[in-house]
């Protein structure tokens, strides 16, 4: 759990960040329940820069918001 809580994308490709989220939820035992949840934990480490541009957008999912990251 705190290699997740300690997670960052740095030099990861978008989805390459997404899979780390993934396997260390997996690694942990934990299943996010809400979609909203997974965009927060999703947002919260990701590029500054990135991030800032993509809130003014909207999507749908943690999917949709994947794809206008990349």
């Amino acid at each position: 759990m705190d290699k997740l809580q300690r997670l960052i994308q740095g030099s990861m490709s978008v989805e390459e960040y997404r899979q780390q989220i993934e396997l260390l939820l997996l690694g942990a035992g934990l299943r996010e329940e809400e979609e909203r949840t997974s965009i927060a934990r999703f947002l919260s480490r990701f590029n500054m820069e990135v991030r800032d541009k993509v809130k003014l957008l909207s999507y749908k999912d943690l999917d949709e918001l994947v794809q206008l990251c990349i």
